[in-house]
């Protein structure tokens, strides 16, 4: 009797660790999003001979993105994933991603972004690179740091966007 339920015992270890999910499984799947934060702007360059009234630098907030995300996996074995981001704004945006224990790495990908316009001379659109890193928690949330950078020319003067607290999370369906 004692030998059947430690073998009972034992199998039923087993058979609840092998269910947990890791890496790419635990990553895959559909999943709503909200993201948010401020960027730096920074004058990079001015025209020589202008005489322009702008801030040397200035916070900025940006506009609240919400979407669709997807994960799926490329290669469980490295851990590689392609993500699609749907925005509601009607933008979307692939890149590759690596997942490893319950962290995941986004590669760089080109965006458009519309900071909230706080004069007319901020209300132009600006080309970034993006990238992030994401902590899934529970399962099924995962929140991302992400990291922002860029320039955008007006008139004369050209910006540099930077990053400053810049987060996206997503829920899974």
């Amino acid at each position: 009797m004692k030998k059947t339920l430690l073998l009972f015992a034992i199998c039923c270890s087993i058979a609840f660790t092998s269910c947990k999910k890791s890496g790419v499984n635990l990553f895959v799947g559909d999943y709503s999003f909200k993201s948010s934060g401020e960027i730096a702007i920074t004058v990079e360059a001015e025209y020589e001979g202008e005489n322009l009234p702008i801030p040397a630098s200035l916070n900025v907030s940006l506009i609240n993105d919400i979407g669709q995300l997807n994960i799926s996996s490329i290669d469980k074995k490295t851990g590689e994933v392609i993500v699609v981001i749907n925005y509601l704004s009607g933008d979307v945006v692939t890149t590759t991603g690596i997942c490893d224990g319950n962290e995941i790495e986004l590669d760089e990908y080109r965006r458009t972004i519309l900071p909230i316009s706080i004069s007319t001379m901020f209300s132009s659109y600006y080309y970034i690179k993006v990238s992030g890193t994401g902590h899934i928690y529970d399962d099924n949330t995962i929140v991302f740091d992400m990291r922002y950078n860029g320039k955008g020319t007006i008139g004369s003067v050209t910006y540099k966007i930077k990053d400053k607290d810049v987060t996206m999370v997503a829920y899974r369906n």
